[in-house]
């Protein structure tokens, strides 16, 4: 766990450790793959990226895609990638998007397949080079909720998810075995409402945060988390 004084500092820390890990990927690889995340601090962060870091990197070697979305019109409010791609649409990614307008099995089915386009890691599941995680007041992260982590062990590298306890209840998430491949996440954390959902992720590995950190660690790959001082379970 890294902690920072505030949001802005944490924020910076977060791009600079992006592109090192991508670039340091596509020297060994030619090409990375980065899992994203929704929410304030991320939204920010892209922001950043497109205005500063834009020549960085060969961001044409760069595959990217969701981690979780949310069952609706493409066009809708509630949807992740539409907010995420609106502001780093102009960076000549390879963009894998789930199409959530569809009922949830449906939309599993069809990310799955796009999620196996992606290069293999050693554990036979599609590598993820860098995975952003957010992580939720109930220590939720993706849309893996208190009371839906057990449906993750299905097999499948995407779930469909129902009656998630926030609108809107329909839901697809990568789920623990798609996350065998990941290499780093970077779990981010800011306010002193995420302060328990730190914690979780530290220690409670019966918490969503929490089984989703220790599955990646126990597959080999590395996570860190990337806290402000309000939201670190030190202070």
């Amino acid at each position: 766990m890294r902690t920072f004084d505030d949001t802005t500092t944490l924020t910076q820390e977060l791009i600079e450790t992006t592109i090192a890990i991508l670039r340091n990927t596509i020297m060994q690889y030619g090409v990375a793959t980065w899992g994203l995340s929704g929410g304030t601090t991320p939204l920010a962060a892209y922001e950043r990226i497109v205005a500063n870091h834009s020549t960085d990197i060969d961001w044409s070697k760069v595959s990217v895609f969701v981690g979780d979305e949310r069952v609706g019109p493409l066009d809708g409010p509630d949807n992740n990638w539409r907010a995420i791609d609106a502001i780093i649409g102009n960076l000549p990614t390879a963009k894998l998007r789930p199409l959530s307008d569809r009922s949830s099995e449906e939309a599993a089915r069809e990310y799955t397949r796009q999620l196996q386009s992606l290069p293999l890691s050693s554990s036979n599941t599609p590598r993820i080079d860098l995975l952003w995680l957010g992580v939720g007041e109930d220590s939720h992260t993706l849309s893996l909720f208190p009371g839906h982590i057990d449906t993750s062990s299905s097999g499948d590298l995407v779930i469909p998810i129902h009656h998630a306890p926030k609108p809107p209840v329909d839901r697809i998430s990568l789920s623990l075995d798609a996350l065998s491949g990941v290499t780093h996440a970077l779990v981010i954390a800011t306010g002193e409402n995420k302060r328990q959902a730190v914690s979780d992720a530290l220690s409670n590995i019966q918490s969503p945060i929490g089984r989703v950190v220790s599955s990646i660690e126990q597959c080999g790959g590395t996570v860190e988390l990337l806290v402000d001082s309000t939201a670190s379970p030190n202070n």
